[in-house]
């Protein structure tokens, strides 16, 4: 028994960091690769003929890492059009294939300096991300037994924050951050090995009885993931008892998950998780850039950047321990409150750090350990946690639909928040080194503060 599970839960590994590659690798990677993705738009732009000026060039930044996150929320649209009509396994190998052509986009995009290109690119593996995303969940949900099914779940927060460790790793100028193009090409190696995995494993067992009515695909299909057992007979009698009650009702439709109270507040506890995530995605697409901005070296944002992801991996691994121990309730609660507390201590730290130099620097160490707390409390659950929160709530019929509509919203939300991150940020930094160096003109020869550039 021990085997089996030990082997389920290296499939789900193996799922897991195919799902979580392209958004994982291809966020993170731009990250700390953030100079060469400068000089790649400025470049672009200049050989258009363009005017080449930090805004515009910060604006086509922010298109190209926030255009993902408006992508997703169409892709999350047709999620439930292609996971509950065709199935989990189909859904992935279209996932896979979509990626592959749009590493290539991005590949020549790079090649032939067409920031447009790059954009469209990534919209085109953020379009196919949440059917990923919906498909490695949904495996998990209905293949693990009752047992370990919370500790599986966390498998996706740790195989996206690995693979956003591997993109910072491989995004840094010693590593391959000198070139983008070879960066992004690098992705279509475990990308073909992804499509192969794919294709051998089968169908889900609950997709097969209630979708499908194949009791012998099912039955084969649950003794490959649970392995040989009498309890199977049982464990299908229940999706048959299942899929009578689903026979009975029509495809679960997005307009019946806001006419039905129950859905309707498994809908409102899931958003109110989400939300607690939202300052995650700045930092994950553009930590570097804000620590640099902070008065932090090229090398130490780099390598701070990374250890955040390493030690949210890390997080998410001992998370997975405790999940099922303690009240998701109280673990959201408290971790929310405290995600906050963090989040405001590294800006106002950053602020600090950025406009005025102590002799100690202490508040740049403030800042880089409030970074990496918030890492740990939303590594350990916020993360984790807030992705199978709706699916939890409702029946199989609703589970990809509640899914891909929570993921849309929030994408939307993401989308409005970390579009104008980067632009807000240097227009207040800006801001206030002009009102600092305009109040304290008089104080620039003190040996707590040093000169600064008017801007």
């Amino acid at each position: 028994m021990r085997w089996q599970t030990f082997r389920l839960i290296s499939i789900y590994a193996a799922l897991s960091a195919i799902t979580n590659f392209p958004s994982g690798f291809t966020n993170s990677s731009v990250n700390t690769a953030v100079e060469k993705l400068h000089k790649f738009i400025a470049t672009s732009l200049s050989q258009d003929g363009q005017p080449v000026d930090e805004n515009t060039i910060a604006l086509f930044q922010s298109a190209t890492l926030n255009c993902w996150f408006v992508a997703q929320i169409f892709g999350s649209i047709m999620t439930p059009m292609i996971s509950d009509r065709f199935g989990r396994k189909v859904g992935y190998i279209v996932c896979v294939l979509t990626t592959i052509l749009a590493t290539l986009v991005q590949y020549f995009s790079m090649c032939f300096y067409m920031p447009w290109g790059l954009i469209f690119g990534r919209s085109l593996t953020a379009l196919v991300s949440p059917l990923g995303d919906a498909c490695l969940l949904l495996y998990v949900q209905e293949t693990s037994p009752l047992e370990i099914r919370g500790m599986s779940s966390f498998l996706c927060e740790i195989g996206y924050g690995t693979m956003c460790v591997l993109g910072m790793v491989l995004g840094m100028k010693s590593v391959l951050g000198e070139s983008l193009s070879r960066l992004l090409l690098l992705s279509l190696i475990p990308l073909v090995f992804s499509f192969f995995f794919v294709a051998r494993i089968p169908e889900t067992p609950k997709f097969l009885m209630i979708m499908r009515g194949n009791r012998e695909k099912a039955m084969q299909s649950l003794e490959y993931f649970q392995g040989v057992s009498s309890d199977n007979y049982h464990i299908l009698n229940e999706y048959q008892a299942e899929r009578m009650t689903e026979n009975s009702c029509k495809d679960s439709t997005f307009l019946e998950l806001l006419s039905k109270w129950h859905l309707r507040q498994a809908m409102r506890l899931a958003l109110a998780t989400l939300s607690l995530t939202l300052s995650f995605y700045p930092i994950l697409q553009s930590s570097t850039y804000f620590l640099l901005e902070s008065g932090v070296s090229v090398t130490v944002a780099q390598w701070c950047s990374t250890l955040a992801q390493v030690v949210l991996t890390l997080s998410s691994i001992f998370g997975a321990s405790i999940i099922d121990r303690y009240s998701r309730r109280k673990l959201l609660i408290g971790f929310g409150i405290a995600s906050n507390i963090l989040l405001v201590s590294f800006a106002f730290f950053s602020h600090l750090s950025a406009t005025v130099v102590y002799r100690n620097s202490w508040p740049m160490f403030a800042c880089l350990a409030s970074l990496l707390t918030y890492c740990v409390s939303f590594g350990m659950v916020l993360g984790p946690l807030s992705w199978f929160v709706a699916p939890e709530l409702v029946s199989q019929r609703h589970r990809c639909t509640i899914f891909s509509a929570c993921f849309a919203i929030h994408n939307l939300l993401i989308a409005l928040t970390d579009f104008a991150t980067i632009p807000l940020f240097r227009k207040a930094l800006i801001k206030q080194l002009n009102n600092l160096w305009h109040d304290f003109e008089s104080m620039l020869g003190s040996p707590d503060v040093c000169n600064l550039p008017a801007c």
